[in-house]
């Protein structure tokens, strides 16, 4: 494999870099010495510039959404049939998201979900999670299905954590 081939292999394991270059971001020498690539520095630097130079440039739109909180959901299992836990025990309890053997319940829980109804996809999701990582704000559950996105937090983080999907929403990447 070629150095450039190699260089554009290495970017590719690593999405946050990638998007980096495309928005013109990076320190390619920086760049070229964290990457694990057979060659000197300049060279790495080089073929990343020209993988750079290739690349459309990172646009972003905004998302037609409605956003809201609901709080006291918990986490339940899920038996074989595909039921809640959570509803043996009574109670009107719905499933937000389920996956696996686990699901969002409305249940009186210590967890808050952000629900978003919309113009969404796992574009979106990928931007609401990354920007929760950047604040801080553990996320427990999230996914995407439909129109409709839904992210698992604390409880106190709630209404922050409200703000940041709206905010994340706002500037989506395109590709």
């Amino acid at each position: 494999m070629s150095l450039a081939a190699e260089t554009r292999a290495a970017v590719r394991a690593r999405p946050w870099l990638l998007r980096a270059l495309r928005a013109g971001v990076v320190n390619y020498a920086a760049a070229a010495e964290s990457l694990d690539v057979d060659g000197d520095t300049d060279s790495v630097a080089t073929a990343l510039r020209r993988f750079a130079d290739d690349l459309s440039e990172l646009e972003s739109t905004g998302r037609d959404v409605t956003v809201r909180m609901r709080s006291g959901v918990g986490l339940a299992g899920v038996d074989v049939d595909g039921n809640d836990s959570a509803m043996d025990a009574g109670g009107d309890v719905d499933a937000l998201l389920s996956v696996g053997e686990s699901a969002v319940v409305t249940a009186d829980g210590s967890l808050t979900a952000i629900v978003v109804d919309g113009n969404v996809d796992a574009r979106a999701l990928s931007a609401v999670v990354d920007r929760l990582a950047a604040e801080n704000v553990l996320v427990d559950a999230a996914g995407v299905a439909g129109d409709e996105l839904v992210v698992v937090v604390p409880r106190r983080d709630g209404a922050n954590a409200l703000r940041h999907v709206e905010s994340a929403l706002e500037s989506v990447p395109t590709s």
